[in-house]
C-alpha cells in the first residue's frame, strides 16, 4: 500500500550571497497536471552547487532563494492529472532530468532542440535557480523530466546519470562527436570527465590521451586501459607536459575535452590539437578563459561549449549503465553532511562522485 504524503518535508534551501545552504521545512509541492511528485531516493552533489553557494546574487533572471540540488532520482508517489498512466505508475524509479525545457513551439531555444538552454519559466532548470531543487525529501518535476530506470541500476549510480553521466556522454558523443579514427584528449577526471573517458572508450577512439592534477584519477584511467604514457599529472612539477609530449612524439590529437573549465586547462588544450582541431568545452570553473589568437585563430580550431543533454541521450546513458558500460564512480554520506560534503568537494577533497542518502533526521 502507498505510503501517505505528508504535508511539510525537510529542504536544503541556498539564499545566494549567503555561501552554504540552511536547512527548512516547507510544504510538499503539489503536482500540477502535466507532473510527477517524486520521493527522492538519492541526491548527487556537482561542483556547480559549490559555484552557486559562491555566488553573491541572481544573474539570468535566477531566484535569488531556491531549494538546492540537481542531481537525483526518486520514486513516482503522485501523477498529475493530464499523465498518461501508461506512461507512469505509481512506484515507477526513475532519474530526473535537470533542464527538459519548455517544449514550446515558439520557444526560440525548443524549437530548435536546444531544451537545455531554455530559461523559460516552465523550463525545469531544477536546483539551478530558476526551479526548486533536489536536495530535499520530494519534488514536482514535469513528466517529460522523468526517465525510468532500468533494472540493475544502482539508485547512487541513477542518482547522478542525468548530471555527471549525462553531461559527458552528451559532450563526447554529440558535441565533440567523437569518432573511432580519432586520438582525442581530456582535461580533468573528476565525476564528469571519468565518464567522459568511459563513454569515449565505448565509442572506440583510437587513441586516448587524459589529464589530471590528481595522480590517483590517472591511476583509475589506467585501470580503464589507459597506457601509463597516455596519462599526464600536472599536479606534479616533474612530470612530462602532455603538450611537449605530443610536440616531440608527432601526435595529432583531433579533439580535446576540457572537463575543468580551468585557464590552465584550456590553453593547454588550445597547444595540444592540432591544426583544424576542436576543443570542446564541459566545465565551469573558471571565470574566464583565455584565447590565445596566436594559436588557436592560426590554427584554425573549432571551440565549443557543451551544457548538460536531452532525455533521449538520458535514456541511452542509463541503458548503457544497465549493461556495465557506464559505470559512474560515487561514493555516499548522509544528506544531513550536506554543508561539509560541499566545502570538501570545493577543496578537492572528493575523488569521484558525492551521492547523499536521504535519512534527514527530523
Amino acid at each position: 500500500m502507498p505510503q501517505p504524503i505528508p504535508v511539510e518535508m525537510e529542504v536544503w534551501v541556498l539564499t545566494l550571497g549567503q555561501r552554504e545552504p540552511t536547512r527548512k521545512r516547507v510544504p510538499v509541492p503539489k503536482p500540477k497536471s502535466d507532473e510527477l511528485l517524486l520521493k527522492i531516493l538519492a541526491m548527487g552533489v556537482c561542483h556547480s552547487d559549490c559555484t552557486l553557494c559562491s555566488m553573491d546574487g541572481p544573474i539570468l533572471g535566477m531566484r535569488k532563494e531556491f531549494v538546492l540540488g540537481h542531481e537525483a532520482c526518486g520514486e513516482i508517489v503522485q501523477l498529475g492529472s493530464n499523465v498518461e498512466q501508461s506512461d507512469f505508475a505509481i512506484g515507477d524509479k526513475v532519474s530526473i532530468l535537470i533542464i527538459p525545457g519548455c517544449n514550446h513551439e515558439e520557444c526560440p531555444q525548443c524549437s530548435r532542440g536546444l531544451n537545455t538552454i531554455c530559461r523559460h519559466q516552465d523550463s525545469g532548470n531544477y536546483g539551478l535557480g530558476f526551479g526548486e531543487g533536489m536536495f530535499a525529501e520530494y519534488i514536482s518535476i514535469k513528466s517529460r523530466a522523468a526517465a525510468k530506470i532500468p533494472d540493475g541500476v544502482d539508485l547512487a549510480q541513477a542518482a547522478v546519470a542525468a548530471d555527471a553521466v549525462l553531461t559527458s556522454y552528451h559532450a563526447v558523443r554529440y558535441v565533440a562527436d567523437v569518432q573511432p579514427d580519432q586520438t582525442i584528449a581530456i582535461f580533468g577526471l573528476g565525476g564528469v570527465g571519468l565518464n567522459g573517458l568511459q563513454t569515449a572508450l565505448h565509442l572506440g577512439a583510437r587513441r586516448i590521451l587524459v589529464v589530471d592534477k590528481r595522480q590517483e584519477t590517472l591511476d583509475e584511467a589506467m585501470k580503464l586501459g589507459v597506457p601509463k604514457e597516455d596519462t599526464f599529472c600536472t599536479g606534479d612539477p616533474n612530470a612530462k607536459r602532455i603538450e611537449q609530449y605530443v610536440t616531440e612524439n608527432g601526435i595529432h590529437v583531433d579533439t580535446a575535452l576540457d572537463f575543468v573549465g580551468h585557464s590552465d586547462t584550456f590553453q593547454s588544450a588550445q597547444f595540444t590539437v592540432r591544426p583544424g582541431g576542436t576543443i570542446t568545452v564541459v566545465g565551469l570553473i573558471g571565470s574566464s578563459l583565455p584565447l590565445i589568437p596566436m594559436v588557436s585563430v592560426m590554427n584554425a580550431l573549432t571551440i565549443k561549449c557543451s551544457y548538460n543533454g536531452d532525455r533521449k541521450s538520458l535514456v541511452e546513458c542509463l541503458d548503457l549503465m544497465a549493461k556495465g558500460v557506464l559505470k559512474p564512480v560515487v561514493e555516499t554520506k548522509s544528506v544531513e553532511e550536506l554543508p561539509q560534503v560541499l566545502r570538501d568537494l570545493d577543496e578537492g577533497k572528493v575523488k569521484s562522485r558525492m551521492v547523499l542518502l536521504p535519512n534527514w533526521k527530523k
